[in-house]
């Protein structure tokens, strides 16, 4: 079974592959170095001028094959645009592994956005471990002690079932405006 890392290249990730002591390894630079990966697989927003260069960089610190995949985004938060990037590189990734591939989403590199897409993923469609890494605590699991299709899709969903009762009694839809005449005593 293959261990895969899959992730975004954030902008401590590309100073770290240019030597900029503050950015140390950069987040998927201390990941590769703290666990063995049998493949890892980058998204990049970045120019292919700053991506390719930084997967030469990472090369260095993992023995493992390392691909990248330019995913251009209209913006840095652009959710629906993060997440079809996102299923298209884990896709790719499962697809080279093949079955059974074990999956690893790193939080760190890359914007907020990109780690709640990766979240929702890792809990929903393509599960997941969660890591995440800093200079502090090195490479860590990280805690998202929830399950979306548990804790909230029922909540979601029973909306919809409310709706679809009141319908199939034929009742007319709710109206707030018109609750008092329909209260009221004649």
């Amino acid at each position: 079974m293959a261990d895969v890392l899959v992730c975004w290249i954030g902008n401590t990730d590309l100073k770290a592959a240019v030597g900029d002591p503050a950015a140390g390894l950069g987040p998927i630079g201390r990941a590769v170095a703290a666990r063995p990966f049998d493949a890892v697989h980058l998204l990049s927003d970045y120019p292919d001028s700053r991506s390719a260069p930084y997967a030469v960089w990472l090369r260095t610190q993992t023995s493992a094959p390392v691909r990248v995949r330019a995913e251009p985004l209209s913006g840095p938060t652009r959710f629906g645009e993060i997440y079809e990037a996102a299923v298209r590189g884990v896709t790719e990734a499962l697809e080279a592994a093949g079955p059974g591939a074990r999956l690893a989403f790193h939080l760190s590199p890359g914007t907020p956005a990109m780690a709640a897409v990766w979240i929702l993923l890792a809990k929903t469609r393509f599960p997941a471990e969660l890591i995440e890494s800093s200079p502090q605590e090195g490479v860590v699991t990280a805690s998202v002690p929830f399950d979306l299709s548990a804790d909230f899709l029922p909540d979601l969903l029973r909306r919809p079932d409310r709706e679809l009762e009141r319908l199939s009694q034929g009742l007319p839809p709710e109206a707030p405006e018109f609750a008092d005449i329909l209260h009221r005593s004649p």
